[in-house]
């Protein structure tokens, strides 16, 4: 493909959003590890009274006493789920409130420091994972406000979540605790001002994505590749990636992609989610010469000959599977390799988009 027909940043398309809120499935980690029956009514009694005027700062302050400390942590983050979609100017205001009052942070430090040394010594109990799950939801809620994201990334507060990452425990429960983390960095990352990209590079937080990409769940995995394409989908991000800086990683990472492919074509696309954001990531690197290069010569054979138009057809009532097939299409129209696709489906589909363009 000629220099000219490569897509540039000014020019790349508007991707179509996930059909899946992934921070919505990292904010609901605790619910198969609860009664259903008997802790949705006191859910449902909690909420009812946290409706009251000053319940919320009522609650920031029962943090700082001890006994109360657990209970508040668990109130409170229960709360900030069900007020994230339904009433985001409480939510937002929650955030400042947990960075702004006295003491809160200090708090909230103190919880992280307290389960480093259960870590440390081994003494790391599911419980202790559970309340951190709650502790980590505050940190949610304080960088989706863009003022208080500002500060905590500004000062590297942040940075303190990085271990809980790295650290491998035998407890189901810890990949709920990883994931909670990495959607933490998720949310400051989509925000995508040049110096949150910035803080990303420096303090390698695609280092700890590549780490869970590695060794987590597919919620692991989907949070890591969001906020990948959060750093590519900026000029800075872009430039640091494709730089010889990064080549180790890079070919890290384009082999980890060429074998989720592979084992999603084995099973038939059996996480559609994986699939969505790996494209999405092929085509946020063509955008620019030197990674429209590397994709080109890296894509995934699964990608190309025709495996997954059989999968992507049969499923194609489903919403999901009509994004990943417009994402698909789309790749390949981009690295030219439209042709070699040997299938009736996407043929068809393939002169249906060259004669609309030809109109």
């Amino acid at each position: 493909m000629a220099e000219s027909e490569r897509v540039n940043f000014e020019e790349l398309p508007n991707l179509p959003d996930e059909p899946w809120d992934w921070v919505e499935i990292s904010l609901n980690l605790l619910s198969p590890l609860r009664n259903h029956s008997e802790e949705s009514q006191r859910k449902r009694h909690r909420l009812r009274w946290m409706m009251k005027p000053r319940a919320v700062p009522q609650l920031i302050l029962k943090l700082q006493e001890h006994r109360e400390k657990e209970s508040a942590l668990r109130m409170l983050s229960s709360y900030l789920y069900e007020k994230r979609q339904e009433d985001r100017t409480n939510y937002y205001r929650t955030g400042l409130l947990l960075y702004h009052s006295f003491g809160t942070m200090t708090i909230l430090i103190q919880e992280l420091i307290l389960v480093y040394r259960m870590m440390i010594h081994g003494h790391l109990t599911e419980r202790a994972a559970m309340r951190l799950i709650n502790v980590i939801i505050l940190w949610q809620c304080i960088a989706a406000n863009s003022k208080t994201r500002q500060e905590i990334v500004k000062c590297r507060m942040v940075n303190l979540l990085e271990p809980l990452v790295m650290f491998q425990s035998p407890f189901k429960v810890y990949d709920n605790v990883r994931a909670v983390v990495l959607s933490v960095f998720g949310i400051i990352c989509q925000g995508r001002e040049p110096n949150i990209i910035q803080w990303a590079i420096e303090s390698n937080i695609l280092d700890i994505c590549c780490f869970s990409m590695e060794t987590g769940n597919e919620l692991n995995i989907v949070i890591g590749l969001n906020i990948l394409e959060s750093i590519l989908r900026e000029k800075l991000g872009m430039s640091w990636f494709l730089s010889s800086t990064c080549n180790i990683m890079r070919g890290k990472l384009l082999k980890m992609w060429e074998n989720l492919v592979k084992v999603l074509a084995m099973h038939r696309c059996y996480w559609p989610r994986l699939l969505f954001h790996i494209i999405r990531c092929y085509i946020l690197m063509c955008s620019d010469s030197r990674g429209h290069d590397i994709v080109r010569e890296s894509l995934p054979h699964p990608l190309v000959d025709g495996t997954f138009c059989e999968i992507l057809e049969e499923h194609c009532p489903l919403p999901e599977y009509r994004v990943i097939w417009r994402l698909l299409r789309q790749l390949l129209l981009i690295v030219g390799k439209e042709h070699s696709v040997n299938c009736t489906f996407c043929q068809r589909s393939f002169s249906n988009t060259i004669v609309q363009k030809n109109k």
